[in-house]
């Protein structure tokens, strides 16, 4: 299938809230005290700012991206050597939609590569808009976590989620935003891992194309905040 007939496939119906409020919520970030070091804490202080203005973006300009409770901080990965206290910008967001058909018939894996390819490297681009976190030799990588319904999950039963966790070093992802990478060198450069709700299926193959939705879409019945500028 081509990634035109793939990006079809996710032209998902968007399941948008009304009645925004004037402020996102401000636990979406996870607070500097619940840090476990120095380095952490440090990372937490100096760039409270920025992790409120990915909050706040994602909020105001993308409403059908659930962002929850300590979702966005400097978190350690737990695939790397743990005696080592790497330090990835992390972002964790659930896409509420309603599934097309052709999207619940794809593969799984082809799923997760729909996934990366709409929401990884535009979260990555809102996560680096301060440039300084793609040279700061503290920040050790970052981290885009989407989940979204399992097509499959019968109506009226627990809610099941596929989830795809990526895991990028500071010089990928700054080669990325900066034009130097390709969203497929992102994919083939990046780790991920995939989930099948708690089931664990390890480092999955991305096959990720340029999908422009993010930057075309437009919500016509909910404009931004007065003074918010999305883009």
């Amino acid at each position: 299938m081509s990634a035109r007939l793939l990006t079809a496939a996710l032209a998902l119906t968007l399941l948008i809230p009304g009645g925004a409020l004037a402020a996102p919520p401000d636990d979406r970030i996870l607070p500097v005290d619940q840090y476990t070091s120095q380095k952490a804490r440090t990372l937490g202080q100096k760039y409270a700012t920025a992790l409120r203005d990915i909050n706040a973006g994602i909020y105001h300009c993308l409403p059908w991206l659930d962002v929850r409770e300590e979702s966005i901080g400097f978190f350690r990965p737990k695939h790397l050597p743990q005696a080592r206290d790497d330090r990835y910008l992390s972002l964790r967001i659930y896409v509420t939609q309603d599934a097309s058909p052709e999207f619940a018939a794809l593969k799984p894996e082809t799923r997760a590569s729909a996934m990366f390819s709409r929401y990884v490297g535009s979260m990555l681009r809102r996560m680096t808009e301060r440039r300084e976190l793609v040279t700061d030799a503290l920040v050790d990588g970052f981290t885009v976590i989407v989940g979204w319904l399992k097509p499959t999950t019968e109506p009226g039963t627990q809610p099941v989620h596929e989830t795809i966790a990526v895991f990028a070093d500071r010089p990928t992802v700054a080669d990325y935003v900066t034009g130097r990478a390709s969203i497929r060198d992102l994919a083939v450069r990046a780790v991920v891992f995939g989930y099948d709700g708690e089931t664990a299926l390890g480092r999955l193959p991305i096959q990720a194309w340029e999908d422009t939705f993010l930057k075309t879409f437009q919500i016509t019945n909910r404009p931004p905040e007065p003074g918010v500028t999305c883009r």
